[in-house]
């Protein structure tokens, strides 16, 4: 009996149905349990990480302590523990970007790139076939490309590394792309065979279930009832080779033991992609209103039901563990390097191109997709925050400004439901890339139901309401979710992020008090940059100032409020000056920077200017109080780094464009001053002139006033630098805001675009639309060479629209 059962298990291994051209690997039998036992380890490992994406951190990181103490007294290393560590000290220092936390990560990962390289060497050695297509070793060439690229990132996101540094850590992304682009091109070459064999796998594994389903039927006592009981919940994916070849019937208790083992691994992978494998996932929380909303009603019918999860884990269930965790790793990997990669400078960029290491950024985001798509891992989850940061994050990666009429997100009528997917064809990514929004959110909506207690996946959910318009609902999700004293948030950075937030999305509906409130609070649990924090609490405070001046908030009692918040305005912002790295008399009474790190953040000199040219005023002004000489709203200019005008409502843009015009000279365009109306009491320069209608320029655009705005951009910001606007393009540069020329430029990049491509009778020349509005870019690109304040913002503001532009131009 056990020879059948051997014979019909080892039908079930992706190696005994591969190519006929190169062998499979094949576990030695001496080897079996060694195997199991690494299998095991990954599967531990991957539970460990699913506790961090459901906030369970503390347990996770125990998880992979009790494991590893078990290990002490064998030889066999165990890479991959350190690396799923690391993974988990990465999320948490790059959510954060706490110098103590990165630091601690790096040193994590450091050591799990050691460890990943003798793990190999020693599959090597011991002719370890853990997977049904790879090598030995290949597992660990992955875990060490991904502790290489991780480690890498944080040296790159390290704010205070210098230029040797900044080497080494492009030094190690070119060492886990060499290793990526070798694994890439084998799974690249397998898939085929791979994707055939596994249809033929499943067909041959239901038979065997049901024919031993009968045997266990007929033999339910003794020996061989209990071994066809076993075999009907397990897949000998996960030990290459094992079949009646390599033992003989004598070895019954041996093989009854490797079934066991077969069964816990199966087990352990079942509940993994099932989502039953983190405590009290059962109950799931009650959580999912605000995405469900806003996509169709037969997307939230499908997610609801339990059938969905269940039906795609059979795919899973015949995938090995370790095969899994190889394609899942380096699509993941490879996706990232790639994206990253093109989102280098172009200087540096053209330097790594030579030596053959460059970036392919619509490669890269396909990978990603397709990993967040059809994986149940860490790895899948990792891909899709990569994707929500790519297009909905605090920074512009990419620009969703640029698009054709006909193609927006309201028009797209067919969309491609990805629920219950565990493939995904080219053409349709090429549909995802088009209009990413109409897919994030459905594939959130499944993180959300797999890890309820985790806010991370509510913050991307407020995220993206956000980018769809609907901030007064992204801000109302977060703040049930605080006020629920149910609701326990573990991880602290994830804490900081919602509230962070939730402070800017309160800004953008021009709720000041809950936005400083909530600014104020995070220098208590967060050490990002504290200066940075209570200078946007003062903006917000000056700006509940102006409001209740110009009467667009009504009080009880005008003069008693406005003075409230003048002392407020003035509290907060000498508390952010006192948290500036080496500004004023006490400079060292308090660790303020990057972290506490004593290093200046690109807004403490943002911050330092403003005060600079407060206390120029005060000396013009001396009777004045400090809230009344200040000149543009510094809420606005906040506003605009944030991406605030793309996500405010009509009504909140209308409101800017008014309070705005605060600081006005009398009776100038767009100003709130007249002859007879008058609120500002310092005369308006002409630096501050340019600001506010930089600003005004940008929401009349985004109140569907495109030429209004391009008026205001072209006489009261561009003619005041631009000398010559001819093929010999010159411009002199003023010192006030060094941010803004480059950026004015980068607008009227998008203004040209969207005055050439609005519907209208004509057929839109979109060949003509793009060379127009790259020409402008390109003027931008050159008025921001150089470092100055804020220049990797502004920077990445002008990439993102060429990269974009790039795109249409070629789809033409």
């Amino acid at each position: 009996m056990l020879k059948g059962l051997r014979k019909k298990a080892s039908i079930l291994s992706l190696g005994s149905v591969s190519s006929s051209t190169s062998s499979s690997p094949v576990a030695n039998e001496a080897n079996y349990e060694k195997v199991l036992t690494q299998v095991h380890d990954f599967e531990i490992a991957l539970k460990a990480m699913d506790y961090l994406l459901d906030d369970h951190t503390e347990q996770g990181i125990a998880l992979l302590n009790k494991e590893a103490a078990k290990t002490t007294s064998s030889d066999q290393p165990h890479a991959i523990f350190p690396l799923a560590l690391g993974v988990i000290e990465f999320i948490e220092a790059t959510l954060g970007f706490e110098p103590e936390v990165m630091a601690k990560a790096h040193k994590t990962l450091s050591e799990a790139e050691n460890a990943s390289l003798n793990n190999s060497k020693y599959n090597i050695k011991h002719q370890m076939a853990t997977s049904n297509i790879y090598p030995p070793g290949t597992e660990f060439q992955v875990t060490y490309a991904e502790s290489t690229l991780l480690n890498a990132l944080l040296m790159l996101l390290t704010e205070n590394n210098g230029i040797v540094e900044g080497a080494k850590a492009l030094y190690k992304l070119r060492r886990a792309y060499q290793t990526l682009d070798a694994v890439y091109k084998r799974i690249k070459d397998s898939e085929p065979i791979f994707n055939k064999n596994l249809q033929k796998l499943k067909k041959e594994a239901a038979s065997i279930a049901a024919a031993n389903s009968v045997a266990g039927s007929r033999n339910g006592n003794g020996i061989n009832g209990s071994l066809a009981s076993l075999n009907r919940s397990i897949s000998t994916v996960d030990l290459p080779g094992f079949s009646s070849a390599n033992s003989s019937s004598a070895n019954l208790p041996q093989d009854l033991k490797l079934i066991k083992d077969l069964e816990k691994i199966y087990s352990m992978r079942k509940a993994r992609v099932e989502g039953s494998n983190l405590p009290n996932n059962g109950q799931q929380m009650n959580l999912f209103h605000g995405i469900g909303s806003s996509v169709s009603s037969s997307f939230v019918s499908s997610m609801e039901s339990s059938d969905v999860i269940n039906d795609s884990s059979d795919t899973h269930m015949h995938v090995s563990t370790v095969d899994e965790f190889i394609h899942s790793g380096v699509q993941l990997c490879f996706g990232i390097l790639q994206v990253v990669l093109s989102l280098i400078p172009p200087a540096i960029g053209k330097v790594l191109s030579i030596v053959g290491f460059k970036g392919d950024r619509d490669t890269g985001l396909k990978l990603l997709w397709r990993t967040a798509i059809t994986c149940r891992n860490i790895h899948g989850e990792l891909a899709l925050l990569c994707l929500l940061v790519f297009y909905d994050g605090p920074v512009q990666f990419v620009d969703v400004g640029f698009q054709l009429p006909g193609n927006e997100d309201s028009s797209i009528k067919n969309v491609i439901p990805l629920d219950n997917k565990v493939t995904i064809t080219d053409a349709e990514l090429e549909t995802i890339l088009k209009n990413p929004a109409l897919y994030t959110n459905q594939i959130l909506f499944k993180a959300r139901k797999f890890f309820p207690h985790n806010a991370l996946w509510l913050l991307q959910e407020g995220r993206i309401l956000a980018a769809q318009g609907q901030i007064a609902k992204a801000t109302e999700l977060m703040q049930n979710f605080t006020d629920d004293k149910s609701n326990k948030i573990q991880m602290q950075q994830v804490e900081a992020l919602l509230i962070f937030d939730r402070a800017m999305a309160y800004m953008f509906q021009h709720e000041f008090d809950n936005a400083a409130r909530d600014m104020i609070y995070l220098i208590e649990i967060n050490s990002w940059s504290k200066a940075v924090y209570l200078f946007m609490a003062s903006a917000c405070y000056l700006e509940k100032y102006r409001f209740i001046k110009m009467g667009m908030i009504e009080v009880e009692d005008k003069e008693a409020e406005m003075l409230k918040y003048s002392k407020l305005f003035d509290k907060y912002l000498d508390l952010a000056l006192s948290y500036v790295p080496g500004h004023g008399i006490n400079a060292a009474a308090k660790k303020g920077g990057i972290g506490g790190s004593g290093k200046q953040m690109p807004f403490d000199k943002f911050l330092l200017r403003k005060h600079k040219h407060l206390e120029a005023r005060k000396r013009q002004y001396p009777k004045l109080a400090s809230v009344d000489l200040v000149g543009t709203s510094l809420v606005h200019e906040l506003v605009y780094f944030w991406n605030g005008y793309n996500r405010m409502s009509q009504t909140n843009l209308q409101d800017a464009l008014k309070a705005l015009g605060y600081s006005g000279a009398i009776d100038a365009e767009y100003s709130a001053n007249t002859g007879t109306s008058k609120y500002s009491l310092v005369e308006e320069t002409e630096d501050e002139a340019m600001i506010r209608y930089f600003l005004q320029a940008i929401c009349l655009r985004s109140l569907d006033k495109p030429q209004d705005g391009l008026a205001l951009l072209d006489n009261h910001v561009l003619a005041k630098y631009i000398i010559s606007d001819t093929p010999q393009f010159k411009f002199q540069k003023m010192t006030y805001s060094p941010y803004l020329y480059p950026t004015a430029l980068y607008e009227k990049t998008m203004f040209v675009w969207i005055l050439r491509t609005k519907a209208s009778t004509k057929k839109i020349d979109v060949t003509a639309a793009v060379a127009e509005s790259k020409s402008w870019l390109k003027k931008a690109e050159l008025v921001g060479e150089g470092d100055y304040e804020l220049s990797n913002r502004t920077g990445m503001r002008i990439k993102a629209a060429g990269d974009r532009l790039d795109q249409l131009g070629t789809s033409v």
